[in-house]
């Protein structure tokens, strides 16, 4: 099993999620803890994509600004786009 699956987000009205996690025998607790507690405070803080605005999925990094590769790709579009015109 992936750390993926014991770790999961319930969006409810925004900006509030409902988060929970669950931590197996064969997984390190402390990291499974410590992740689900970043995570925590990103949602808290409104950790949607920055390009898009949907909530981030949880399997992401910590300091991911995007969703998905092609939000990020649109995101350099635009500031190149910018830049030149």
């Amino acid at each position: 099993m992936t750390d993926r699956a014991d770790i999961w987000i319930e969006e409810l009205d925004p900006p509030f999620v409902r988060m929970g996690h669950s931590v197996w025998p064969w997984q390190t607790a402390t990291r499974i803890s410590r992740r689900a507690a970043a995570l925590g405070r990103n949602y808290s803080r409104g950790w949607h994509c920055a390009y898009c605005g949907e909530l981030m999925p949880e399997w992401k990094r910590i300091d991911a600004k995007y969703c998905k590769e092609g939000c990020r790709k649109m995101a350099a579009r635009k500031r190149r786009e910018r830049k030149i015109g």
